[in-house]
């Protein structure tokens, strides 16, 4: 049962056909037959059911799945461990990012870390925070840094808390709601679509009402908030703003320098109570390479930068909302 059959093995579950696997694999479909045949022998049960248009695991099969991924984790973790301490090298970082943070602190962080130690091996990757999450469960990467109000508490992650930055909505300037005599309301925002990526349950339960009118809508499946307009870049949030009437989500930090060029406006709401709480994300089992236990540092740097950097342009929004009321 080595680690190469149980690469097939699962390869063999994921085309539910032996031609289409061994094509897959690089391997005659006669070699993969027979290596199949050889681990059910070992086993002493079958673990496929061999059907003319393809083939279906048998309840052995299925359990052997579970473990074979456990296996095959625990067996990289190995050989990876084994080369860091005998190449005494820092290794490589894995990780995956969340929209919001890979803005904030995650791409900064990285170019950092590069800076520091050059020869350092890189993959990123930017996605929702539920793949980031299962990137991180499946072992695709090391660390994930995204929203993690729902992980809390499940035993496989070791999750902790990064940044709680006040989020916001913005306009370009000239927008209608600017120029509101009144005090402006959340109400009033749901009369025109949003811009960001989508809002978890957590936060979309105490922020926003039953009815979302023109701004989005809500996730029938698992109660997000899905914004009229769903984009997972938000750097790119801005080029929807500038040219319409949209609102972008985000918080200072993400549209600094838009804000601060005039070319953004921060609604100057007072009813508006959304906050992130993104963090890492690892699995508590596996050991983390020395290159991402010096990126985690270089994070926590600049999260606190960033924090100083919200704080003053904060109180610039203060005086702003004093100056529209």
């Amino acid at each position: 049962m080595t680690p190469r059959r149980l690469r097939q093995f699962l390869a063999l579950i994921e085309h539910a056909h032996f031609g289409r696997a061994a094509k897959a694999l690089g391997v005659s479909q006669p070699a993969l037959s027979k290596s199949i045949q050889l681990l059910e022998s070992e086993l002493g049960v079958t673990l496929f059911d061999r059907r003319p248009e393809g083939v279906a695991l048998t309840a052995f099969g299925h359990l052997l799945r579970e473990k074979s991924r456990r296996l095959l984790v625990a067996e990289e973790d190995l050989r990876r461990d084994i080369a860091l301490l005998a190449e005494g090298d820092i290794g490589a970082l894995k990780v995956a990012l969340g929209p919001y943070p890979s803005i904030t602190s995650g791409y900064t962080s990285i170019a950092r870390l590069h800076a520091r130690h050059p020869h350092i091996k890189i993959t990123a990757h930017v996605a929702g925070w539920r793949d980031v999450a299962h990137q991180v469960a499946t072992g695709v990467v090391d660390l994930g840094i995204a929203e993690i109000s729902t992980l809390e508490g499940r035993e496989a992650f070791t999750c902790e808390l990064l940044g709680e930055h006040q989020g916001r909505l913005f306009c370009r300037p000239g927008h209608p709601l600017l120029s509101q005599k009144r005090s402006l309301t959340l109400a009033q925002t749901l009369d025109y679509p949003w811009v960001a990526s989508r809002i978890p349950l957590r936060l979309a339960t105490h922020l926003l009402p039953a009815t979302l009118g023109c701004a989005g809508a809500y996730d029938a499946l698992n109660g997000d908030f899905v914004p009229a307009i769903e984009i997972d870049v938000p750097m790119q949030i801005v080029k929807f703003v500038e040219n319409s009437n949209a609102l972008a989500v985000g918080n200072l930090s993400s549209f600094e320098r838009e804000f601060l060029a005039g070319e953004i406006v921060p609604l100057p709401l007072h009813d508006l109570a959304l906050r992130t709480r993104y963090g890492f994300i690892y699995l508590k089992e596996r050991s983390l390479p020395p290159a991402v236990e010096v990126y985690m540092n270089e994070v926590r740097g600049v999260e606190e930068e960033i924090r100083q950097r919200e704080s003053l342009l904060a109180q610039m929004t203060s005086a702003a909302k004093k100056d529209h009321g």
